[in-house]
């Protein structure tokens, strides 16, 4: 089991303008470097996915945690959940939206989510 040192943690309200502000967080705290670019890129994804499909967007909130374990970082979002789980869409129809799965699963080392008993979904991704 990797040992991670928790680097920052912040709970952002579940609108639109947490993203930018989750990306910012993300900036102050990791090394400037494509790794950082990627991880905010997916930290993007992975917040508006809080903000456009869970319960949180009702009022509520989503904490993000960033961690370190020597060269690899960490992220974890955490929502209200939804009725459903995050899917990645399969169809080739273009559209500028619905790939946020699909680039966490292409450029992150390695990702997952899972539930706990009162519904909440931990979205996690890690880049090495």
């Amino acid at each position: 089991m990797t040992n991670w040192s928790v680097l920052g943690r912040v709970t952002l309200p579940a609108t639109p303008e947490s993203v930018g502000e989750a990306r910012r967080f993300a900036a102050k705290i990791l090394d400037d470097t494509d790794r950082t670019a990627t991880a905010q890129l997916l930290i993007s994804e992975a917040c508006t996915n809080s903000v456009r499909h869970s319960n949180s967007r009702h009022g509520g909130t989503f904490p993000l945690a960033l961690s370190a374990s020597g060269n690899a970082i960490r992220c974890e979002v955490i929502d209200a959940g939804a009725s459903t789980l995050p899917t990645r869409r399969h169809d080739t129809e273009l559209r500028d939206h619905g790939h946020g799965i699909l680039l966490i699963e292409t450029l992150a080392t390695r990702f997952g989510y899972d539930t706990d008993e009162t519904g909440r979904l931990r979205t996690w991704f890690e880049i090495a």
